[in-house]
């Protein structure tokens, strides 16, 4: 009977893995009562609700980084304001589930969406992020390959600002050439050459052609 209490009380502890998960999240666990429920394996949730201690400060915390006064805390609660005011003051104790409540809320994704940046924005219940600009859904895999063409967007746009860059070098280097051409009056020259050419075909297009004698009207030599 001895060694099956000891045996009992072993198997009531905390896993090596999770206690190893409550050392990476810097979290001490106090419950014993957590170890008897929950023998071995601690999911997150039940981590995450040993990690801040329940103190008057620690629910105002909460509560202000939530956004919301004593009044708004005290209607989502379905309590008095007088009794957040008595929690908060330390005259009563803060219950653990108003508590957890509160923690739960915070850190939830639907929390998190609540930002005004993101208005109207709502994670649906199949974990699909809903935008109410676009009237459409995005999961994860949306949202990476989103990144992706982000980042490839960003190689385009510097690749044409390049281009960019040595077409504007270019286009000022052609003026400066043509500002040189005609500082030095070549242009001028040129197009008087060219009226000269265009003259000439003229002259070839009008000028009468004389065939040139083929070998039969040619007259013989006579022979010595």
């Amino acid at each position: 009977m001895k060694n099956t209490t000891k045996k009992t009380k072993l198997r009531n502890r905390a896993s090596q893995k999770t206690n190893w998960a409550y050392w990476m999240q810097a979290i001490e666990p106090k419950s014993e009562a957590l170890n008897n429920a929950f023998p071995d394996f601690h999911p997150q949730w039940v981590q995450m609700s040993q990690q801040v201690e329940i103190t008057p400060p620690a629910f105002v915390f909460v509560r202000k980084t939530l956004g919301m006064n004593p009044e708004q805390c005290a209607a989502y609660l379905r309590v008095s304001t007088r009794t957040i005011r008595r929690w908060e003051s330390g005259v009563q104790d803060v219950p653990f589930t108003a508590f957890e409540t509160l923690r739960l809320v915070l850190e939830s994704p639907r929390a998190m969406l609540s930002h005004k940046e993101w208005s109207g924005w709502f994670m649906s219940d199949d974990g699909r992020l809903v935008s109410p600009d676009v009237a459409c859904s995005f999961t994860p895999g949306d949202l990476n390959y989103f990144s992706f063409n982000r980042s490839e967007a960003q190689k385009q746009a510097n690749e044409t600002r390049r281009l960019q860059a040595e077409l504007d070098e270019a286009t000022a280097e052609n003026t400066r050439i043509r500002q040189l051409f005609l500082s030095h009056g070549l242009v001028d020259e040129l197009a008087v050459m060219q009226a000269q050419v265009n003259r000439l075909m003229e002259m070839v297009a009008t000028a009468k052609v004389i065939p040139f004698p083929t070998a039969e009207v040619l007259p013989l030599e006579k022979t010595a």
